[in-house]
């Protein structure tokens, strides 16, 4: 595989794991519904209100954002080697200009759920990859929950699952790789990484793991 441009998650991912997704799922009292499907399937009043605590919880998250560990150096190595980047989130873009300007992150593209179809559906890096004149399996998908697993089976690329602490869920299996360092990806993207993720067996976190994205990943 060779890898020509790189696409990353936004929360959890370039940003470190402060999203409150379980007070978001929780105050958004949306029962077993994924949190953003609710929201555009609702209407009037209620689309309202949850719209209304997604925001709350998106503009804490940028109040608190900073880089996860090797972000920086991850964007920089892959400029360096003029490698193009992009950005694709569920939030919103308020949130992520407010994030991007916060911690002086520029990216090629910058996708949010403003923008069309939402992972994990394929549409974002099918559009990415032919912005890039690329084909999809020559993108790396970069994320740490299964939405980001998913949207790029979806579209036929390659993804990297970054595991921020804790045990690799049974989702992750799916993954093209597994990293628990983001300076992975610099391996991953010089072809010297593994061609297959290693087993989930040999991948235990540290003690103190951040709440899961389960109530309401993004």
């Amino acid at each position: 595989m060779k890898v020509k441009g790189v696409i990353f998650d936004m929360d959890g991912t370039i940003t470190a794991p402060v999203f409150d997704f379980v007070g978001m799922k929780t105050e958004a009292n949306v029962g077993d519904h994924d949190v953003l499907e609710y929201f555009l399937r609702a209407t009037g009043a209620e689309r309202e209100r949850v719209q209304g605590v997604m925001q709350k919880y998106e503009d804490a998250a940028a109040a608190k954002a900073k880089l996860n560990r090797g972000a920086r150096t991850v964007l920089n190595a892959l400029a360096k080697r003029r490698i193009p980047m992009a950005l694709l989130t569920r939030n919103s873009r308020r949130s992520v200009e407010e994030v991007c300007r916060k911690l002086d992150l520029r990216f090629d593209v910058v996708i949010t759920r403003e923008d069309g179809p939402h992972k994990p559906a394929p549409h974002s890096i099918l559009q990415i990859a032919q912005r890039w004149d690329m084909s999809p399996d020559e993108v790396l998908m970069v994320g740490d929950y299964k939405w980001d697993v998913q949207c790029a089976k979806n579209a036929g690329a390659p993804c990297v699952v970054l595991i921020n602490g804790g045990d690799v869920p049974d989702w992750a299996r799916e993954a093209d790789y597994i990293v628990t360092k983001l300076t992975g990806v610099i391996e991953i993207v010089e072809g010297l990484a593994p061609a297959k993720p290693v087993r989930i067996s040999e991948k235990r976190g540290r003690a103190g793991a951040r709440p899961s994205k389960e109530l309401g990943g993004r």
